[in-house]
């Protein structure tokens, strides 16, 4: 139904971004339409990608963040690149390994939130689907906007396709929901901070990383180009 997901690059603050991670997962974080909810947290499984200098290492599990060693241990690293991902299973998608965020195919790590209804129910969740779809794009025109304009004007029935895609020193951030997800625009809408020393993506505002927190519109993809980090926004 919804994740909360968060990818960041440059000098990091990361025992701030740690934190408030967990909050997300834990629904404790920035209010939105599902803000109090105790039966809304995003515990069914986590993921991560880091790296520094372009080498990127991924770990990913069932339970949650907050219950993982290997989540504390991210405390005591180094990266100047993370993607997290917190799972709330879609309605009838198990909680399994394969299920779960990010996803690497060809190089590309993939996280998504929202459920998509085009597809039909197979062994793979919606989540997969899409991003197999998106990598078909992109092996067909290797244009990595255009890939992703063609994957959502190919969709027509879903709460978000809201996305974030890496892959060495590129990275793209969708910002997509449809009437479906109209319904809780503050849940659906990514947020991003850029200071001088990094850049942050994430589903919501982070406490204790800096001001000011803009909001992306609704249909439009971001473009982060490492390592300077310039952020460029196209439509879709």
């Amino acid at each position: 139904m919804g994740c909360r997901m968060l990818i960041a690059t440059g000098e990091l603050p990361l025992s701030q971004l740690l934190d408030g991670f967990r909050l997300m997962a834990l629904n404790r974080n920035e209010g939105h339409e599902y803000r109090g909810d105790p039966e809304h947290i995003h515990g069914d499984g986590w993921g991560t990608v880091t790296g520094r200098a372009g080498r990127f290492e991924s770990y990913k599990s069932v339970i949650p963040c907050w219950q993982d060693s290997k989540f504390a241990d991210l405390y005591e690293t180094d990266p100047d690149f993370i993607m997290l991902h917190a799972r709330r299973a879609s309605p009838g998608v198990a909680v399994k390994s394969e299920f779960t965020h990010p996803f690497e195919e060809d190089g590309w790590y993939f996280c998504h939130n929202g459920m998509i209804h085009d597809f039909e129910v197979k062994r793979s969740s919606d989540s997969q689907q899409l991003f197999a779809l998106v990598v078909e794009n992109l092996r067909q025109c290797r244009n990595v906007t255009e890939s992703i304009s063609r994957t959502v004007k190919s969709l027509n029935d879903y709460s978000a396709l809201n996305f974030m895609l890496c892959k060495d020193d590129q990275l793209y951030v969708l910002n997509m929901y449809g009437k479906r997800g109209a319904k809780t625009p503050n849940y659906f809408t990514i947020k991003y901070l850029q200071s001088d020393d990094y850049t942050i993506i994430a589903s919501e505002r982070l406490h204790g990383c800096g001001e000011p927190w803009q909001e992306m519109q609704n249909g439009t993809l971001l473009t982060v180009a490492m390592p300077d980090r310039r952020i460029q926004f196209c439509g879709v």
